[in-house]
């Protein structure tokens, strides 16, 4: 009976497996369009909003209000066929300000996320429309605090594992002692138990998600429901297994921790991890994480059980080497993946303290640290005062291993919070918005620029101009020139200043600073009878950033902040270093296994080393033009202007208008017309490629070719001298 029982639920666990299973976490949102706090001059068609992971086409949503708070009548949103796009179309909007209102469900775990934000539509001219939004302060919250029920399910779902684990490594090592393999059945039996109350309660969770499903249609219909199914499956099999200890306790033993695998398998497919780049390669990593984990606190737990039950008539002398050999390995493997996994999720060491995920995990590893003090005491001293039944054991060991294992569950309960929180990599890193004050000297005259507050969107622009001794300096006109340096293709835009008070201040306003990144601001001051004087300034405004969505595949490289060479060379020394750890071990197996682990061990420190100092570093590849990485100052426009007087003039005219005459076809473009036309990564192609069928060579290769930087002192000096007869 308990084997058709066993064949049956098997059955059960594998087709719950085998359904079609996708992969997610919390769909955090990457990027909106229109913006947060942006303004458009434009009216948009439509709100799309990208996101980290797939979403739930029946669960996600997109609602529009007005700045009173009344619904725009919209379609409904769609899922697009990238399944991390939500999209709605928009009725034709008339100038004011709107808010976006969206919902999410990932499409796996079922986590649901919202947020809002506000974006207004400018009148024709460019002036704010004459509105208070009256839903002020919406934001949208890239890093919400994880929800205490999912977290308390989770944390009682990896109890369950880990009494699980317990006594089914107790029956696995052979412990012998008066009740141990009784007891250890027991606790598997337990295990099982808050499994299956782990399981019911996550049902629960997820209603309050599903509302609009009956319950059936959740545990079918949805992802999240398929995974609840396979966990159901494996938590049978353990308490199924557990009843063949009496008979068979190393059959019991390997069913209960195979059922442990699926479990946590169920867990893995749903985890940050299975999101991604390179999921396949994370997802590797987070099991054989999750399963060591669980094994070693299990072993912990489970001889501290048994050193309880049995007291001083446990046969410890023989059971603790194999212990100490599985904790050794499983210690080691916990620690390597955590490493790799750590790189997987973590893009930059900054997020160890700037998000809830690394603030989270670094508790996790403090706690680990006292875990492995203590585990270390145990393997030293502790273990062989056990083995020899020295005065006051098993009970020293006993409070020591307890100790162990409550640390141990700590760790536990940390990891079931990093499951429920945002994952580091998928939140956008903000900047706190700080007034910007600087001043650069250009043509005799001091510019200084102030722009407040500093941030995407509306902001106020106050330039002042003075002689070198500090009186002002009354200017004919005061433009600025802003130009995006993170995408060249994104056009410039002019602000003419206004003269405001006394001489040498000039102020504007407006949204010209619309996106998160590096922008450079061209400070033009006409003046009479003298040549234009011309500052730049780099600012970057506080703001939501455009965050770009990874579209590898699931082999991919998985680390988001290094290249697929140095992840791969980390792992492989990691593997190096194990083999050579245990070296000695393997070599009892044989001459074959001793020669293999030494020759394995030079192989993967080799190969490591070559990935991270002998090879290319891969790069990612960019589809934007290059970005000038020289600053255009004084001594790189003087640099430009001897190259293009050598080099350019007798084509393009010292005053940039082709001179008459030439035998050209096609003749030379007018600089003065054509330069501010580009961005500067687009001239600096044009120079280093050349132009096709004509006379305009190719500057970057060939006899006298130019250096890299010579070319962008050229792009200075063309940017800055060169510009149409109204200027």
């Amino acid at each position: 009976m308990r084997r058709t029982l066993l064949a049956v639920f098997v059955a059960m666990a594998i087709v719950a497996m085998a359904r079609p299973m996708g992969a997610s976490a919390h769909a955090a949102l990457l990027r909106a369009e229109p913006g947060e706090n942006s303004y458009v001059q434009r009216a948009p068609a439509e709100v799309a909003l990208v996101f980290s992971e797939p979403l739930s086409a029946r669960q996600s949503s997109i609602q529009v209000l007005d700045a009173n708070g009344n619904a725009l009548v919209l379609p409904p949103a769609e899922v697009m066929d990238d399944r991390m796009t939500l999209r709605v179309a928009l009725p034709v909007l008339q100038p004011g300000i709107y808010n976006v209102l969206w919902t999410n469900v990932s499409t796996i775990d079922g986590h649901a996320l919202r947020g809002a934000y506000p974006f207004t539509v400018l009148r024709p001219d460019g002036s704010l429309p004459d509105q208070v939004n009256s839903l002020g302060g919406l934001t949208t919250d890239t890093d919400p605090a994880p929800l205490a029920d999912g977290v308390a399910v989770r944390a009682l779902a990896l109890l369950g594992l880990l009494l699980a684990a317990a006594g089914a490594l107790v029956l696995l090592l052979g412990f012998e002692g008066k009740g141990a393999a009784q007891a250890a059945s027991r606790v598997v039996l337990l295990g099982a138990a808050v499994l299956a109350s782990a399981t019911v309660l996550n049902i629960w969770t997820l209603r309050d998600v599903y509302r609009d499903l009956a319950l059936l249609d959740v545990l079918i219909d949805t992802r999240a429901g398929n995974y609840l199914i396979a966990r159901y499956g494996a938590t049978v099999l353990i308490a199924v297994m557990a009843t063949f200890a009496p008979d068979n306790r190393r059959m019991a033993a390997w069913g209960a921790l195979g059922g442990i695998a699926v479990f946590l398998w169920s867990f893995t497919a749903t985890s940050h991890a299975a999101a991604g780049a390179g999921s396949n390669w994370a997802q590797a990593i987070d099991m054989a994480h999750g399963v060591t984990a669980v094994l070693w606190i299990g072993a912990v737990i489970g001889l501290a059980l048994a050193a309880r039950v049995s007291l001083r008539d446990g046969k410890y002398a023989a059971f603790l080497p194999r212990f100490s050999l599985l904790a050794s390995v499983l210690v080691f493997v916990l620690l390597a993946t955590g490493f790799l996994s750590s790189l997987v999720q973590l893009d930059t060491p900054a997020r160890l303290w700037e998000t809830r995920y690394g603030i989270t995990l670094t508790v996790k590893l403090g706690l680990m640290v006292v875990l492995l003090a203590l585990g270390l005491y145990n393997a030293r001293r502790g273990r062989h005062r056990l083995a020899a039944l020295a005065p006051g054991e098993p009970r020293r060991f006993i409070a020591v291993a307890t100790a162990e294992a409550l640390l141990g569950v700590g760790v536990f309960v940390a990891a079931a919070m990093l499951t429920q929180t945002t994952v580091a990599k998928s939140i956008p890193e903000g900047r706190a918005e700080t007034t910007f004050d600087r001043t650069v000297q250009a043509g005799g005259l001091n510019l200084r620029l102030q722009v407040d507050p500093n941030r995407t969107g509306m902001n106020t622009f106050k330039v002042t101009v003075t002689e070198p001794s500090g009186a002002p300096f009354a200017a004919d006109r005061v433009r600025l020139t802003f130009r995006y340096q993170d995408d060249q293709t994104v056009g410039p835009s002019n602000l003419v200043l206004a003269a405001q008070g006394g001489a040498g201040t000039y102020v504007g306003a407006g949204p010209y600073l619309p996106l998160e990144g590096n922008w450079r601001i061209e400070t033009e001051v006409r003046r009479p009878n003298a040549d234009d004087a011309i500052g730049y300034f780099d600012i970057r405004p506080a703001g939501a950033p455009v965050v770009s969505v990874a579209r590898s595949g699931a082999w991919a490289n998985p680390a988001a902040g290094m290249t697929s060479n140095e992840f791969a060379g980390f792992a492989a020394l990691l593997a190096g270093a194990g083999i050579a750890i245990f070296r000695r071990e393997l070599a009892k197996l044989g001459k074959a296994w001793s020669r293999g682990s030494t020759a394995t061990t030079a192989l993967c420190f080799g190969f490591g080393t070559l990935l991270l100092f002998g090879v290319h570093r891969d790069a990612p590849l960019s589809t934007n033009l290059p970005s000038n990485p020289i600053y255009p100052d004084q001594n790189s426009i003087a640099a430009g202007r001897t190259l293009y007087t050598q080099q350019c003039a007798s084509c393009h005219g010292s005053d940039g208008h082709p001179p008459a005459g030439l035998d050209l076809n096609p003749y030379p473009l007018d600089l003065t017309v054509h330069a501010p036309q580009h961005p500067d990564g687009q001239i600096y192609l044009f120079i280093r490629d050349g132009v096709p069928q004509s006379e305009m060579r190719a500057w970057g290769k060939g006899a006298g070719k130019l250096s890299e930087e010579q070319m962008w002192h050229l792009v200075n000096f063309i940017r800055t001298t060169f510009r149409p007869p109204d200027r």
